[in-house]
């Protein structure tokens, strides 16, 4: 009986639109880090990357094909968008835990040996069953500030919102941006993956970190692991910036009603959304709260879907608990 513990298997998930200007850029930050990890890490063995092509429009998918023979390809003859493109690339592998990065990254090279190491640390901890995902930090690609960090959720002006905080080890966190993480995959298809509610983009990744707390998983935020990102890149170039401030905000809107299970909160939410409009005016080029509340509740019968189908899913953690509001 050979009684030695599992050992991790890898992969790396890259959804893809329209990503000539960066995507070699990715793909070569990303070989280059796996190798300075050993491979796959503790598993061993090679690691499977995979990139889902939505229907680009543009050369990236052949530079991929032509420039990185080792990458396995998919193409999707129509464009489904951000969260259904992960979905079926996560349903496509077979590793324990994924590498999902925007395309648009350029990784540190000891990025995915950062990752690995905090998951060895959860593992030797007996911590691993409840941990869901790694967070890493994100910084802009020319500025090389900090853009994305640790965020706990707060309970402010009558939504749920995200307050960032900095670290200097792994530290817990509430959210986490997909497109630099490391994620658990089987727990990623038990949430059902992203929610198609959040189409283009955007909000999907806070949702399904809500649903892992409520679950009673845990993730965390590993700031030693860093890579450099163009920021909204493929959605800016399709929606503009009047566009995307819309769908943001617009899914923010979703994400709440799609997730809050308390009444009372809920009920403080709805009533201050007059308030929310006339104190949080757009700036100049943006899209306003009251534009993006008519396209939220457009949308309201998947909302209410969604929430139907969520349901039935175990809960252990109360928004209240979440939001740090008992």
């Amino acid at each position: 009986m050979n009684d030695a513990p599992h050992l991790p298997t890898f992969g790396v998930l890259i959804p893809n639109w329209n990503g000539e200007a960066f995507i070699e850029r990715c793909l070569g930050s990303v070989q280059a880090a796996l190798r300075r990890a050993g491979r796959a890490g503790p598993g061993g063995g090679p690691v499977e990357i995979v990139v889902t092509d939505d229907a680009s429009a543009d050369r990236s998918a052949d530079l991929i094909a032509a420039g990185f023979p080792a990458v396995r390809l998919l193409r999707w003859r129509r464009n489904v968008g951000f969260g259904r493109a992960v979905n079926r690339g996560m349903r496509a592998m077979t590793a324990d835990w994924v590498f999902l990065l925007n395309n648009d990254l350029a990784l540190q090279v000891d990025f995915c040996r950062r990752l690995i190491a905090t998951l060895d640390e959860v593992r030797a901890a007996g911590n691993a069953p409840r941990l869901f995902a790694i967070g890493a930090q994100t910084r802009d690609w020319e500025s090389q500030s900090p853009n994305h960090a640790g965020q706990r959720a707060a309970w402010r002006g009558g939504l749920i919102r995200q307050e960032p905080f900095e670290a200097e080890a792994a530290a817990p966190t509430d959210f986490f941006q997909a497109g630099a993480c490391l994620i658990d995959r089987r727990k990623f298809l038990a949430l059902g993956g992203f929610a198609a509610l959040y189409h283009p983009g955007y909000w999907e990744d806070y949702d399904l970190a809500w649903q892992a707390i409520r679950r009673g998983w845990i993730s965390l935020y590993e700031p030693r692991a860093v890579a450099y990102h163009w920021g909204k890149g493929s959605m800016r170039r399709l929606l503009g910036d009047w566009g995307l401030s819309l769908v943001i905000r617009r899914n923010h809107l979703l994400f709440t009603w799609a997730n809050l299970a308390d009444r009372g909160l809920l009920a403080r939410h709805l009533m201050g959304l007059g308030s929310l409009i006339l104190r949080d005016p757009p700036r100049p080029g943006e899209a306003g709260w009251d534009r993006a509340l008519w396209a939220a509740l457009a949308r309201l019968p998947r909302v209410l879907r969604l929430r139907r189908r969520r349901g039935g899913q175990p809960a252990t953690v109360a928004d209240r608990r979440i939001l740090r509001l008992d």
